[in-house]
């Protein structure tokens, strides 16, 4: 199953910049669906979000070396 990163922002309670960061990073799986001949939105994958909340994450800024 896929959710539009708005559908799936309110299912996490992430932010859909921060959704978009994962999947353009491929942290989470999904696609670019063209609805439109102009405009592009990402899919989610319901199985690849799921495992990333499970995931323990240590919230706030990350410092990197």
């Amino acid at each position: 199953m896929e959710f539009t990163t708005y559908e799936a922002s309110e299912k996490s309670g992430l932010s859909t910049s921060h959704l978009r960061r994962l999947l353009a990073k491929n942290i989470i799986k999904g696609r670019l669906a063209k609805i439109t001949t102009k405009s592009m939105v990402w899919l989610v994958n319901d199985k690849s979000l799921q495992k990333y909340i499970g995931t323990f994450r240590k919230p706030g800024p990350k410092i990197m070396k």
